[in-house]
């Protein structure tokens, strides 16, 4: 062989490496990689460096798909938008489209987590992309329930919509699984529920004003300091938001809020705490009166929809950030929350016994996944009526047996 030949042969080598070092799927990969990261640390806990060892690559190769962290985020966002809308595009009806969401929900387990909360730290102008995709999906859905559905009217139909797409997002926050058929099953048959679910029948009764509440607590400057704080970690995140952020929409300085609370986290875990006696307030009125276990279950539901429509920047918090506390609080935070939906999961077993435990916590977790997302998206959070719908929807989901049996 001769020189030429063996550098030739060496080149030809070399290539052939290089090409088997780079996939031609390499950019979705990396994407993948990165919306398991984002959804499971938070997109500022993630490095790039985090997603390269993921992909098993090096962070300069990473550079030569994406310009940096931020456009990755939004090619994880675009992409999950974009596999719901393709999936809602292809159903021919509704229940197709109910039965096809059921099986690639489980394949995209994250994606709620990712357009929920991570999509917050996108620019203003992506968001707003983003929100319009997903209102152009929910559209898209409501079509299909007004072909199903013909007497309903605009709002109702986005309201069952959203519901939908909340059961399938609702698995995204939680690790409860059934074997990949008996989960499928269980996902179409509680999104046929929300999907059929007779609105307008009925009308809560007036609850009565929760003890323990802070529906009247004087607005001091620590009272809208704490307001403020909520509502901005819910639309930014934690991590985004500034104690200047902070006082210049209180209308203060940032360092006289150290006044009132020694550090930013102060912030979160004070309004952690927040929530968590709201919501104990509620729980423990609807536990108080006699009744059935299913009277119960009903009082639970309404006391939660009226919190969460009540204190929906709130909820996002609860959502989204519990992560960001301290060892000690989000430990006792992630306890409370167990605590709760066991309390749900019990009596949802006295009204249907029998029923499998992973099925009731998944059940449950679609039923708060539906009024968490209705409390929080746009027109929905209008409506005057929203309280005794999200009732309706929550009963709907929560007795749903096979589609087509009554409740």
């Amino acid at each position: 062989m001769t020189d030429s030949e063996g550098r030739a042969a060496t080149q030809t080598e070399g290539t052939r490496r290089k090409t088997a070092r780079r996939p031609p799927d390499r950019k979705a990969r990396i994407v993948s990689a990165a919306a398991e990261l984002f959804r499971d640390r938070g997109y500022h806990n993630v490095s790039l460096a985090d997603v390269a060892t993921a992909v098993g690559i090096t962070a300069p190769a990473l550079y030569r798909h994406f310009r940096g962290k931020p456009d990755l985020l939004l090619h994880v966002v675009d992409s999950t938008v974009a596999a719901v809308a393709t999936s809602v595009a292809a159903a021919p009806d509704l229940d197709a489209y109910l039965r096809a969401s059921a099986s690639e929900t489980q394949d995209r387990r994250g994606s709620a987590v990712l357009w929920q909360r991570e999509a917050r730290h996108l620019p203003d102008d992506r968001r707003k992309e983003q929100r319009h995709a997903l209102n152009g999906v929910a559209e898209r859905i409501g079509g299909l329930i007004h072909t199903a559905r013909p007497e309903l009217d605009h709002a109702d139909r986005q309201l069952l919509a959203w519901a939908i797409l909340a059961v399938y997002g609702s698995v995204s926050w939680h690790r409860a699984s059934l074997p990949r058929r008996r989960f499928e099953d269980l996902l179409y048959r509680l999104a046929y529920a929300a999907a059929h679910c007779q609105l307008g029948t009925s009308t809560a009764p007036e609850s009565e004003p929760l003890s323990g509440g802070y529906a009247g607590l004087a607005v001091s400057r620590r009272e809208a300091i704490l307001v403020e704080a909520i509502r901005l970690f819910d639309e930014r995140g934690f991590q985004s938001v500034s104690t200047d952020d902070i006082g210049e929409a209180t209308g203060t300085t940032g360092p006289s809020i150290y006044k009132h609370f020694p550090t930013k986290t102060d912030l979160l875990v004070a309004a952690v705490v927040r929530g968590g006696e709201q919501r104990r307030a509620g729980t423990a009125q609807a536990l108080s009166r006699p009744g059935t276990p299913r009277e119960t279950l009903q009082r639970l539901l309404r006391s939660y929809v009226e919190f969460a429509v009540d204190q929906s920047h709130l909820i996002g918090l609860l959502i989204g950030e519990l992560d960001q506390l301290p060892d000690k609080e989000r430990k006792a935070a992630r306890q409370t929350q167990r605590e709760y939906l066991g309390l749900w999961v019990q009596l949802l077993d006295e009204v249907r016994p029998g029923l499998d435990p992973a099925e009731a916590r998944i059940t449950v977790g679609a039923v708060l996944t539906i009024i968490d997302n209705a409390a929080r998206t746009g027109a929905a959070g209008d409506r005057p009526d929203l309280a005794d719908r999200l009732t309706e929807i929550g009963a709907a989901v929560l007795l749903a047996g096979s589609p087509g049996e009554p409740a």
